[in-house]
């Protein structure tokens, strides 16, 4: 069958199926793309973990719609190729090619990257759909990343070339617009490429401002700043299922020293020496993680001989928590557990204290998380040395009692439900 006969047969426009599916993933690829290099721009916490979110929802949705483009295309009659020199239908074909290869790698590498980082934690498409991670091996990741970062530049560059292809059979005068757009005169091809256009390059700008994320994480206050605010809207989401160890350069506890103060001049007030460490462990799928904060203060008053008017009043800025894994302490400080937008600390207050052993004591204190208080036991083992001390201690609590690790990390199977959570500090004795 020659090329003419061939062509008498073919249509002579793209099934109406075709034509949505191509305007919607090209859309979706500008923005797609756009997105990406401002990921790295956006703020850490609340608005970069909620866009790398959406940047793997939109992901999946190009992946989905980029193989029902491929069905309909292998299914569906469509326009015979455009006439042309040997070596330019080439290029056309090449040019084709790429971008489906585009279209369906983008994707997939961004979900090995996804299957294969420290914490595999599952990804929710547009916060509904769950997708399972790929059963690929760590090895992946690397390649899947290289491949990843790169598909930008040369998603934009199929692009221009697709572009330029199109434009130069339209300012010759041929109709090959028309398979694609509706419009049946040479003006509606004319303004359907200015609109398509307009379209690609405010796909792009609209990725620029989309907005991501809640007000920003308040900070925590310094020891010598006003003290006491509501315990309540400081309570926030604990970091339940974990986190992997990050170095804490605690600003350090402070406790509240009015109350000694004015009770006895016994229990004194303490000021903390930077260095102290706030770390957590939990345990996921059998394997240990740990995590810390690197943001953290208290207001302490305490003597060992003046328990009765001992305090301690200690606050942590969850939105400091650090795993070794970026997209890891994104996840913790989003909805699912810290909700560090609308909770940004949780706070642990005592008032009363007990003795195990010398230099041994229990403070049955209670904590304050995601707008849940409850009583968590802190064990301690304090050492005094002159005006100098230092303390270290463990407390035991149950994430779920606080709400933290909700949706597909409600259940304790996977993610257990017990948390411990450790200090060490340094203290000087205040004059």
């Amino acid at each position: 069958m020659n090329d003419t006969f061939s062509r008498g047969l073919s249509p002579k426009r793209y099934a109406l199926s075709a034509i949505i599916l191509h305007w919607s993933i090209a859309a979706l690829l500008l923005f797609q793309v756009s997105l990406g290099w401002r990921l790295e721009d956006l703020p850490k916490g609340t608005a970069s973990f909620a866009g790398y979110q959406f940047h793997k929802s939109v992901g999946f949705l190009i992946l989905a719609l980029s193989l029902a483009r491929l069905g309909v295309r292998l299914v569906a009659r469509r326009p015979a190729p455009a006439e042309g020199a040997p070596a330019v239908k080439l290029l056309v074909k090449v040019v084709h090619v790429l971008l489906y290869a585009v279209m369906i790698v983008g994707p997939l590498s961004g979900w090995i990257m996804v299957s294969t980082s420290k914490i595999r934690m599952q990804t929710m498409v547009f916060g509904k759909l769950p997708m399972p991670n790929l059963p690929v091996g760590h090895a992946w990741h690397e390649p899947a990343e290289t491949i990843h970062g790169a598909l930008g530049l040369v998603t934009l560059g199929l692009f221009a070339l697709h572009v330029a292809g199109a434009l130069r059979h339209h300012f010759m005068g041929d109709d090959l617009l028309g398979r694609m757009i509706p419009a049946n005169t040479r003006r509606g091809l004319t303004i359907g490429v200015a609109v398509a256009l307009i379209c690609s390059a405010g796909a792009m700008a609209l990725a620029k401002v989309w907005p991501f994320g809640g007000p920003a994480v308040a900070p925590v206050a310094a020891a010598s700043a006003d003290p006491d605010g509501d315990e309540s809207e400081a309570a926030t989401d604990m970091a339940s299922d974990a986190a992997v160890q990050a170095p804490a350069s605690a600003a350090a506890p402070v406790a509240d020293a009015s109350a000694g103060a004015e009770a006895a001049a016994k229990a004194v007030a303490w000021q903390l020496a930077p260095g102290g460490k706030l770390g957590f462990h939990a345990t996921y799928s059998g394997d240990a993680i740990n995590g810390s904060f690197g943001r953290w203060d208290a207001k302490i008053v305490f003597s060992p001989d003046d328990l009765a008017h001992s305090t301690l009043r200690a606050t942590i800025d969850l939105a400091s928590v650090g795993t070794g894994d970026a997209q890891r302490d994104d996840m913790l400080k989003g909805d699912n557990f810290f909700r560090a937008a609308a909770h940004p600390q949780a706070i642990y207050t005592a008032s009363r204290f007990r003795a195990q052993s010398p230099g041994h004591y229990v403070a049955e204190g209670t904590l304050s998380l995601a707008g849940k208080i409850r009583p968590v036991p802190l064990a301690f083992v304090l050492t005094i040395d002159g005006d100098r001390a230092t303390a270290h201690g463990t407390a035991t609590l149950s994430r779920t009692a606080f709400g933290v690790g909700t949706g597909e990390w409600g259940g304790t199977d996977t993610l257990l439900d017990g948390v411990t959570v450790d200090f060490a500090l340094k203290a000087k004795r205040q004059s």
